[in-house]
């Protein structure tokens, strides 16, 4: 099953290149604006990661972002800034802010790509089955077992039995 992508942005020559470099991996939603991006994901449409501008005319890449992490239901998706904004702090506020990757334009499309595959495959691996590898729990004499078969584990703390 492809990946869902929202791209937002106002020039339809950077969306098409977008389009004709991700469309055999990934599932793609346009919005050609931060607000219509905006509505897209208020009305619970899901994605698995968003690119976007920061420069758009009424609500903005930076502002969409920080809509984005502000939600339980979407602060994990991966965001992507594609800007032609080239000052470092500019870049280092989006990274700030929640953005996940800043490209500057002219871009590679494949390296897009590429990012997009990178972001996504650190987001299957999701922070519960860390957890659950590295879970503790008491047994009933009171000895921690570590659930998680580790030998590393059970060299570090070898007094602790290792299930």
């Amino acid at each position: 099953m492809k990946r869902h992508v929202l791209i937002v942005d106002e020039n339809p020559y950077v969306v098409d290149i977008l389009v004709q470099t991700l469309c055999k991996d990934f599932k793609i939603t346009i919005a050609g604006t931060g607000q219509e991006a905006a509505h897209l994901l208020i009305q619970g449409y899901r994605f698995d990661s968003v690119i976007t501008e920061i420069e758009l005319t009424s609500f903005s890449g930076l502002e969409l972002t920080k809509l984005i992490r502000m939600s339980r239901l979407t602060a994990q998706i991966p965001v992507v800034i594609l800007s032609s904004v080239s000052d470092s702090n500019t870049r280092i506020t989006c990274l700030e802010q929640g953005a996940d990757a800043f490209l500057s334009k002219p871009f590679n499309p494949l390296e897009v790509k590429a990012k997009l595959h990178a972001l996504l495959r650190r987001a299957d691996s999701p922070d519960q089955e860390v957890q659950k590898r590295l879970s503790v729990r008491a047994n009933k004499g009171g000895k921690t077992i570590w659930s998680y078969p580790s030998r590393i584990l059970s060299i570090l703390f070898g007094g602790f039995a290792v299930s």
